[in-house]
């Protein structure tokens, strides 16, 4: 090879070179834009989790104040779950009671629940109470049969002496509420039932009011009636 060839070859290599830096100086693309630019990033998704869980767990494991009681009827899981000994499963066993066979009557009640036993229930009564008092579901319907004097027909004819069975169709929230397991919230569920509904037609219909459970209806079949 001559000395012109060899440098006929390396002007062509210089001007194919100075040709792909100038083609890769104007074509480059720009840097990509991020695909989660407008999005909180993972970590910080995770480090959000993080901190929620943290904040329930100490909510959950904040000791009662002295003199502080819970209420089963209304409480929350994350709530009962601060009791002593009851922890987060029986906490949502509480709940998930209450609203399958009713609120309970009284802190006695609170046997219903698996897992919380009679000596159980008698560790936790200072730190309970039932809003309205009362007794046990066991005990309850003897004070129904002394729940006073016969309701006038003006008031709706509920509970009276001797035993008298309470009409659905025609007891006040307030009479409803002498029945074993129902407190004030399932009274009025049963009375907007029967105002929806048109009425009791028939005892079983009581299963479809929200919280009366099969267990519950059983409790109150045989201390109501449909006139």
């Amino acid at each position: 090879m001559t000395d012109r060839e060899r440098k006929s070859m390396l002007r062509a290599a210089l001007i194919l070179g100075g040709a792909a830096v100038i083609r890769f100086v104007v074509f480059a693309p720009g840097p990509a834009a991020p695909l989660l630019e407008d999005r909180p990033s993972i970590a910080d998704s995770l480090l959000a989790a993080g901190d929620s869980v943290a904040e329930e767990q100490a909510r959950r494991s904040r000791p009662l104040a002295d003199g502080e009681t819970v209420d089963p009827n209304a409480a929350s899981a994350e709530e009962l779950d601060r009791l002593p000994g009851v922890g987060a499963s029986k906490a949502l066993r509480i709940v998930r009671e209450r609203e399958e066979n009713g609120p309970f009557a009284s802190v006695e009640d609170l046997a219903r629940v698996t897992g919380l036993g009679p000596k159980s229930v008698e560790k936790l009564k200072p730190y309970l109470r039932v809003a309205g008092g009362g007794v046990s579901s066991e005990r309850r319907p003897a004070a129904v049969a002394r729940a006073g004097p016969p309701v006038g027909e003006g008031r709706g004819a509920g509970a009276t002496v001797s035993g008298a069975l309470v009409d659905l169709n025609r007891a006040t929230a307030e009479e409803l509420r002498a029945l074993p397991g129902v407190g004030p919230v399932m009274a009025g569920r049963i009375v907007a039932f029967r105002r929806e509904r048109g009425g009791f037609r028939k005892l079983e219909e009581l299963m479809e009011v929200k919280g009366v459970g099969a267990k519950t209806f059983a409790r109150l079949k045989p201390l109501v009636k449909i006139r």
